[in-house]
């Protein structure tokens, strides 16, 4: 049941939840010779992505259930 329920969690929840799990990863994978500051920017840079992207991303709607026949 518990299942079912985490498959119609809410979808903000849900772009929370994969941000943290990137964000985990990419601190593991982080280069402890840098300076803090120059680990948070690379770091902001791989989870928002390029500014330019922000211009062109589009919100798209849920993908829609096939057609039963």
């Amino acid at each position: 049941m518990e299942l079912g329920l985490a498959l119609h969690a809410d979808p903000d929840r849900r772009k929370q939840r994969a941000r943290k799990m990137a964000a985990d990863a990419i601190d593991r994978m982080g280069d402890a010779t840098t300076t803090v500051e120059d680990r948070a920017v690379r770091k902001r840079d791989l989870l928002d992505g390029p500014e330019e992207f922000n211009r062109v991303r589009i919100a798209r709607s849920k993908r829609s259930r096939p057609i039963r026949e």
